[in-house]
Parts: C-alpha cells; sequence; structure tokens
C-alpha cells in the first residue's frame, strides 16, 4: 500500500535581481515568480487518505503454507488514536461489498494491551472512541468471494507519528519528524516485508542509523528465511506471503524476544537488534530467531522442537551473510554430540535432556551438510502440497523421517537409530520398504 507523503508548507524565496529591490506600489499585485522553490514535502509523514485492497487473511496464509503462526495481516497507517479521542474516518467502497476492519493499537506492543482493538468500519462517516488509544492499522482480509477495495480517509482524532517508508523517506526527513511530532509515543518504519514499532525514546537513541540500510537487511532476513523454505513462486503454493511481519519493541519484561500470532516482539531495552545495522546484520540472531518462528512448519514441529527447527533458518541467514565460524562452532556444540553418541543405544533419545537444543539442531544442520539447502526446499514444497493433519508427536517424527529418506534418495535409518529416535518399529519397517540406498557418508559424522 502506498501512502503519500502530506504537504508541510512552501518555503517561499525571496531574491534580489540586479543593484537591489524596487518598493511596488500598494494598489498593485506582485506577479508570480517562476523561480520559487517548490513546496517542501516532509516524506517521513503519512497521508490522511489510503486505498486498501482486500488480501487473505493471516491464518489463511498460514495455512496455504503450511506454517504455524500467520503473519502481519494489516496495513499500518502512520497514525496514533491519543487515549479518549473521538476519531473520525470516512469510508468510500472503490469495489466489492466487504469492509475493512480498523485496529487501535500494536499487536503486543504495551502488556497493558496486548492485542488491539478492532472496530468493523462501515461505508460513509465512522466514529470511533477507545479508552487506551494507539497506533492505527487497517485489517481487510474479511474472505469476501469477490475481493473489495476501499478508500479510508482520516478526518479528525488522528495524530501523525513520524513514519518512514524504505526507498522513500529521507534521513534529514526523519530527524525532522522526530523533532516536530513529539506527542505520540510510538514511531513506525515500513518497507516491502517488514512493519518496525518502536516507542519514540528508542528511535531517538537510534536516530543517526541509516534506516533504508536497517529496513533492507530486515528484508533480506524474510526474504533468506522464505528461501529455504522453498517459496520460490514455482506454484501458487510457493508464493511468498502476502503479508509483511510486524517487528515491535514491548514494554512486557515477561519477554526478551517473542513471536506468535501476528507479530514478532523485542523488549524495550533489546531495541538496538532491529533499529541497527549491526543489530539486523552480524549480531543478529535473536531477531533471526524470532522471524524464523513464523516460517516454522508444524507438521514436522513435533513437542520439544519449537526452539530448535525454527534456527534452521537462522542458520541460513547466517550463511547467507557470510558470518563464519557458524553459531555452532562458535558455542562449542559439535563436541556435545561426541559425548551424546558415546551413551548406550537405549539411553539415547533424540527428544530427552540427554540431547539439549543445541545438539537436536546439529542433526537437522547435519542432513543440510550431507543434501543442501534443496533437502530443506523439498521438504517444506511437499509440506504445503500436502497439507497433513497430525496431532501426535509419533506422526510428526514419522512423517519427518520418511520426507527425510525419500527426499535425500537414501536409507537413513542407521541415522536416525543412533539419534535416538525412539518411534514405533513399523516406521523402520516403512523406511526399509522404500529400498533406499545408504548414503556414502553417514550424516552423523559430519562435522564443522
Amino acid at each position: 500500500m502506498k501512502h503519500y507523503s502530506l504537504l508541510l508548507g512552501s518555503a517561499l524565496v525571496c531574491m534580489a535581481l540586479g543593484a537591489g529591490c524596487k518598493k511596488s506600489n500598494s494598489s498593485e499585485q506582485a506577479a508570480p515568480d517562476s523561480r520559487k522553490k517548490p513546496p517542501t514535502v516532509n516524506t517521513a509523514f503519512a497521508d490522511s487518505t489510503i486505498e486498501v485492497a482486500e488480501t487473505p487473511s493471516g491464518p489463511q496464509e498460514a495455512t496455504r503454507l503450511a506454517q504455524n503462526n500467520p503473519a502481519s495481516d494489516f496495513t499500518p497507517t502512520g497514525f496514533y488514536m491519543p487515549p479518549g479521542a473521538t476519531l473520525k474516518v470516512q469510508v468510500d467502497q472503490l469495489a466489492g461489498t466487504s469492509m475493512p476492519k480498523l485496529l487501535i493499537g500494536t499487536y503486543s506492543r504495551y502488556k497493558a494491551k496486548w492485542n488491539p482493538t478492532e472496530v468493523v468500519l462501515k461505508a460513509g462517516e465512522n466514529t470511533i472512541t477507545d479508552a487506551t488509544g494507539g497506533l492505527m492499522y487497517l485489517r481487510y482480509a474479511t474472505g469476501a468471494a469477490t475481493p473489495g477495495k476501499v478508500k479510508v480517509k482520516f478526518l479528525s482524532g488522528q495524530q501523525p507519528v513520524p513514519f518512514y517508508v524504505q526507498g522513500k523517506t529521507t534521513h534529514a526527513d526523519w530527524l525532522a519528524a522526530l523533532d516536530s511530532l513529539t506527542a505520540a509515543p510510538d514511531v513506525q518504519l515500513v518497507s516491502a516485508r517488514t512493519i518496525m514499532v518502536a516507542s519514540r525514546a528508542n528511535a531517538l537513541a537510534y536516530k543517526n542509523e541509516n534506516q533504508d540500510e536497517v529496513l533492507r537487511l530486515a528484508d533480506r532476513v524474510i526474504n533468506i528465511e522464505d528461501s529455504i523454505s522453498g517459496l520460490d513462486g514455482a506454484t501458487a503454493a510457493d508464493k511468498v506471503n502476502v503479508h509483511k511481519y510486524l517487528m515491535t519493541e514491548t514494554d512486557n519484561s515477561d519477554y526478551y524476544m517473542v513471536a506468535t500470532w501476528y507479530r514478532t516482539a523485542y523488549y524495550q531495552n533489546t531495541l538496538a537488534a532491529i533499529l541497527t545495522v549491526n543489530g539486523l546484520g552480524k549480531d543478529g540472531w535473536g531477531p533471526w530467531h524470532e522471524l524464523g518462528h513464523m516460517h516454522q512448519q508444524g507438521a514436522w514441529t513435533w513437542g520439544g522442537l519449537g526452539e530448535v527447527t525454527v534456527n534452521i533458518y537462522s542458520l541460513a541467514v547466517e550463511r547467507k551473510f557470510g558470518i563464519t565460524p557458524t553459531r555452532l562452532k562458535r558455542d562449542n556444540v559439535w563436541p556435545k554430540l561426541d559425548t551424546y553418541f558415546a551413551l548406550a543405544d537405549a539411553e539415547r533419545d533424540f527428544n530427552s535432556a540427554k540431547a539439549d537444543v543445541w545438539v537436536r539442531l546439529a542433526m537437522f544442520h547435519q542432513l543440510w551438510m550431507a543434501f543442501g539447502d534443496s533437502f530443506y526446499h523439498q521438504l517444506h514444497k511437499q509440506t504445503r502440497a500436502e497439507k497433513p493433519a497430525l496431532s501426535t508427536d509419533a506422526a510428526k517424527m514419522r512423517y519427518f523421517m520418511l520426507k527425510a529418506c525419500n527426499i535425500s534418495g537414501k536409507n537413513l535409518a542407521p541415522f536416525f537409530r543412533k539419534w535416538g529416535f525412539k518411534v514405533d518399529e513399523s516406521v523402520y519397517t516403512e523406511i526399509a520398504a522404500l529400498n533406499l540406498p545408504a548414503p556414502a557418508t553417514d550424516p552423523s559424522t559430519l562435522r564443522e
């Protein structure tokens, strides 16, 4: 959705030509001067009129992608509603018959208002009040048979916030907006794939960063995680999510960083992680990890893997960013494998505390080391295509094991036995029935 800037006013330039200026007759009208500068435009302000088209909902997209967490199916407006204010909004129907919702408040921004207020808008003028207020968004995903399109105009009661749009807003205008728009507590930054929300205090703390580069890095992280997920657009199922991803500051000290439906959130003292080039770049494991949660597929994320398979995506970003040594090597995870494999067969249990989350991640990384990116491309693609309805850990383990063998074209039963996959023996019988050859190198022996 495009947001067009508001005119802040024009600066008139007086030029003296020749020896001086003659005083004009007071009864005469001054002729226009074509050499005057055009009106100045601050690109860090949102337009009060927004056109928005209906899209699939976040849950619909999550279902299509076989992902656990829906992305952020709403459009930022660049406006704030003060607590207790009366807001007037005009809605004009351009296509279809469905109406959007106005969201008041940002998901997880404040502990006192963890989820936004939702107001269904109607055609014509809407008068809205809300006791707590907050940044405003438009959610237009009703599932109507004929997708709609509307024009929404904020008439009164709203306050503009510093609103940075990648590739459009200048750094100078961002600084000017931070200086002039002091009433609202929060700011917004928007790119092709990302919505960032931060407190004014943190925006000021990191105001000298390159905001375009920060947003470019955020988008690149998302694009890399899309890529390892096989979202190459080859089929309708393999197109990237139509929605952006919210990365918001939170004041909730219960969380350091967190991801769940519609958002990722970062505690207020960690904002260097998303507002700085270094924080999203070479030191960005935290946000890479949280955005990874937005890409996890439930069909092969059984109990105990919520904080494991998420880092398949983090490792993919680390590789593409050229960061060495890898997190697994830096944290000395590989020697832990030798300790784990030294246990007796009966003692090794992949899902037990004997294999911590990093050791378990090493198993998934070994499959990447053995079979490359294409292994995970195909795993995600086939999961999207099949959409298996799996409710138990045993069913999810079986699905993953058989998929791993079929995708690699190798009999990985010895690999899974060594790793302590305690499944019903019938699963190993199914693998044997595939009549696949053993891998040339046992993946469990691979190290960095």
